[in-house]
C-alpha cells in the first residue's frame, strides 16, 4: 500500500460518518510495532457510525439488557430513552475509557502475496484483527482485540480459508498475557450494494442511505460446500467450521459477537460459541442448513443450551428466521439496541465493566464456566474449590488484596458518612 493511499483512507476514516464499510478504513501495519492514540470511534468499528463524540450530543435512543432466568422465561430490563441523564453518563465514560487506549498491533489472514510481492489477499476476504492496550495502571497494561470478518461482498461469508484464518488468528490472540476481551464482529456492505446473488445463496438486498443489508456472517459459503466431492473433503470443511467456533470458546478471556444485520448457520455459531451476544433489533438468526440438503450441525449444539431444546428444533428443523426482539426474548441476544451507533455504546459498556475486574480473577471465572456447562454437578463445585485457593498461590493473593481492599475502603468511606 502506498504513503498516499493510506494518507487517505486515515482522512476518510476521520471524515466519515455513514454506516457503510467506508467509515470503518482499516490501516494494517502488518507486523509493525507502531502505536497510535485511539480515536473514539476505532475501537469496536463494524456496527455502525461509532462516533461517540457526535453521540454524546444527542439523545441516546433505547437499549434493552435482557436477562433470561431460564430458556422459556422472559425477565426483561429496559433503559429507555427517557434516562437522560445515566445514558449521557454511559457515554461519557465510555469515551474516558476509550482514551486510555492506543493501537499497537493490527494484521489480518491469510497473508498471501504474488509473484511481484503485492498483496493479493484481500480480494477474496480476509479476517482482520486489532489489538488495543491500555498502558501505566494500577492494574497493570490491558489489551482488548477486535476481530472482523471482511468479506462484504459476499455476506461475510466464510470458505475454508478464510475459517482456517479465523482458527490461527484467534490461537494467536489466545497467548496474549495481557489480553481481557475479544469481540468478533462482520464488515458493512460496500456503499449501493446491489442485490445481485451473494455465495451464501442469498440476495444482498440495498438498505437505507445506499449502505446495503448488513450481515453480521451469513454462515458457510454454499459454492465451496456445492464444490465437495468426497466424504474426505465434507470432514475438512466441516472441521474447518468447527475449529473456529472452538478457538472461541477456547478464548481464555470473555468474548463479544457484536452484531448488526443476518447471523446464518455457521455465523450463528460462531455468535453462540461467545460468552455474549449484543445485537441490533434489525438483527436477524437463523439455521437454514436442512433448506439446502444438510443438517446443522457441530457448535450448532450450542443453541440448546442458550435457548433450550424446543426453541432449538425451531430453528434446526424448520429452518425459522428469528429478528432481534425475539432472539432477545428467548435469550439468544443479551443486549439489544435500536441503531448501530447504540450498538456500539453498549459493548463499549460491557468492555469497559469486564476491564474493571480483577484479570486473573476473570480467567478463573472463565475456565469455571466452561466447566460448568461440561461437567457434572458436583465436579464444578469441586474445582471451585481449586479455582478460588489458586487465587493465592501465583502471587501471594496481590491481586485478591488490591481489588477486595478498594471495596473495604468503599465501605468504610460510607460508615464514616453515617
Amino acid at each position: 500500500m502506498n504513503t498516499s493511499s493510506i494518507v487517505s483512507r486515515r482522512m476518510l476514516g476521520t471524515m466519515s460518518t455513514s454506516t457503510s464499510a467506508m467509515a470503518y478504513p482499516r490501516i494494517l501495519f502488518q507486523g509493525s510495532t507502531r502505536s497510535r492514540t485511539l480515536q473514539p470511534n476505532r475501537l469496536f468499528p463494524g456496527g455502525g457510525a461509532g462516533n461517540h463524540l457526535t453521540g454524546l450530543q444527542r439523545h441516546h435512543s433505547a437499549i434493552a439488557t435482557f436477562h433470561t432466568s431460564s430458556p422459556g422465561r422472559e425477565n426483561v430490563r429496559t433503559t429507555t430513552s427517557a434516562d437522560t441523564t445515566t445514558t449521557t453518563t454511559t457515554k461519557q465514560e465510555n469515551l474516558e475509557f476509550l482514551k486510555t487506549f492506543e493501537e499497537v498491533e493490527s494484521s489480518h489472514e491469510p497473508r498471501r502475496r504474488d509473484d511481484s510481492g503485492s498483496d493479493t489477499d484481500g480480494q477474496n476476504g480476509r479476517i482482520e484483527y486489532t489489538v488495543w492496550r491500555r498502558r501505566q495502571t494500577s492494574d497493570g497494561d490491558s489489551e482488548i482485540a477486535t476481530v472482523r470478518i471482511n468479506n462484504p461482498t459476499r455476506a461475510n461469508s466464510l470458505g475454508s480459508v478464510l475459517l482456517n484464518g479465523l482458527t490461527n488468528i484467534l490461537s494467536e490472540l489466545a497467548s496474549r498475557r495481557d489480553l481481557r476481551l475479544v469481540e468478533i464482529t462482520g464488515c458493512p456492505p460496500p456503499p449501493r450494494w446491489s442485490t445481485e446473488s451473494t455465495s451464501d445463496g442469498s440476495s444482498g438486498g440495498s438498505g437505507g442511505g445506499g449502505g446495503g443489508v448488513p450481515k453480521f456472517c451469513a454462515g458457510a459459503d454454499l459454492r465451496e460446500m456445492y464444490s465437495l466431492t468426497t466424504p474426505l473433503e465434507a470432514r475438512r470443511f466441516i472441521t474447518s467450521v468447527r475449529d473456529a467456533c472452538q478457538a472461541l470458546r477456547d478464548m481464555p478471556v470473555p468474548t463479544l459477537a457484536k452484531v448488526d444485520g443476518a447471523t446464518l448457520g455457521a455465523g450463528l455459531e460462531l455468535a453462540a460459541s461467545c460468552d455474549f451476544r449484543v445485537a441490533t433489533r434489525r438483527s436477524a438468526f437463523a439455521m437454514p442448513e436442512v433448506k439446502v440438503g444438510i443438517p446443522s450441525v457441530v457448535q450448532a449444539r450450542l443453541l440448546a443450551n442458550i435457548v433450550g431444546w424446543q426453541r432449538t428444533r425451531e430453528l434446526v428443523y424448520l429452518g425459522r428466521t428469528v429478528d432481534g426482539s425475539t432472539a432477545a426474548r428467548w435469550g439468544l441476544v443479551d443486549r439489544l439496541t435500536e441503531t448501530p451507533e447504540d450498538l456500539d455504546d453498549a459493548c463499549l459498556e460491557m468492555a469497559r465493566t469486564m476491564v474493571e475486574n480483577g484479570p486473573r480473577a476473570m480467567r478463573s471465572q472463565k475456565r469455571l464456566i466452561r466447566l460448568w456447562e461440561e461437567q457434572p454437578l458436583q465436579a464444578g463445585v469441586d474445582a471451585g474449590v481449586t479455582e478460588f485457593a489458586d487465587m493465592w498461590t501465583e502471587d501471594g493473593g496481590e491481586e485478591v488484596k488490591k481489588y477486595m481492599g478498594r471495596v473495604l475502603i468503599r465501605k468504610n468511606k460510607g460508615s464514616e458518612k453515617r
